[in-house]
């Protein structure tokens, strides 16, 4: 309140609202000189906020389409959207407490005396702002990829300052806290070209298990959407029936082959290779069917 007696509309002030200072104080009620001076600091304050988030939001719409023109990664225009976004809040809110009045000392030491407030009051909000970018920068997955974080899976759409948002397979949003995908175990399912997968193959008792591995391999190998390196590996495991149930575990580029068609495809071969199929022996008759 000294600092605000201490001024009047006509020291020497430079600033475009003069005039409503001056007006105020010209009216003559008790105390007129601080709201007059109050007044027009706290629409500096305003004006100088408003300008300075304007600009700040054109500086970051004009990052982002020269970003999207050289074809930049969504996950650093995300980033850059973020500290745009950071950095324009600030400067606006300490460039309004300038204009408002407060000198750079005040502001200094209220700066710092807010910051270990907020810092003790939002700890957990300011933990995962400070995850979310350093998941942008460290980039454990991007937009688009198949994560799993504890339970939950899913496609990764939005990577924000807070949260991390996944579209589950059955069409579902999880809104994850960033601080979860930053400090806990992270599966990428799509963080490489090239992935595993497997079918597997029922061997009735008695067949040849020893030229069934060869004809499998060489029909597998034979298949050009499947990596040669690594190799097919074939997999036996004897049932309790004396049967054998033969997995075929594969490695394919899936993002430029169907995994799905790829695997009706091994089956059909498979399946032609191996023929004609023995017959199993007959089980015993069902209660109520009459064999005929």
């Amino acid at each position: 309140m000294t600092a605000l007696l201490a001024l009047s509309c006509q020291s020497g002030s430079s600033s475009p609202f003069l005039r409503v200072c001056t007006a105020i104080s010209s009216s003559g009620f008790p105390g007129s000189d601080v709201v007059g001076v109050v007044v027009q600091n706290a629409i500096q304050a305003l004006v100088l906020f408003v300008i300075v988030v304007a600009v700040g939001r054109f500086l970051r719409r004009f990052t982002t389409r020269a970003l999207q023109r050289t074809g930049a990664d969504a996950q650093v225009r995300t980033l850059v959207n973020n500290v745009f976004t950071i950095v324009t809040l600030t400067v606006a809110v300490f460039a309004a407490l300038t204009a408002g009045g407060l000198s750079i000392n005040v502001l200094l030491t209220f700066g710092g005396l807010t910051s270990l407030a907020l810092g003790l009051a939002f700890q957990d909000l300011l933990r995962n702002i400070l995850a979310g970018i350093f998941l942008l920068i460290e980039r454990p997955f991007r937009i688009g990829d198949w994560i799993t974080v504890a339970d939950q899976s899913g496609s990764v759409q939005t990577i924000q300052l807070r949260t991390t948002a996944l579209r589950t397979a059955d069409g579902r949003l999880v809104i994850l806290p960033n601080l979860s995908a930053f400090s806990s175990p992270v599966v990428n399912s799509t963080a490489y070209d090239v992935r595993q997968f497997s079918v597997a193959l029922r061997l009735p008792g008695g067949a040849g298990l020893e030229d069934a591995l060869g004809k499998v391999r060489q029909v597998v190998e034979a298949n050009p959407a499947v990596s040669k390196e690594p190799r097919p590996f074939l997999q036996p495991r004897l049932d309790s029936d004396g049967g054998v149930t033969l997995t075929v575990r594969y490695w394919v580029e899936y993002r430029s082959n169907n995994p799905d068609a790829l695997s009706a495809e091994l089956v059909a071969a498979l399946h032609a290779a191996l023929g004609p199929w023995p017959q199993l022996p007959p089980g015993p008759p069902q209660p109520g069917v009459t064999a005929g």
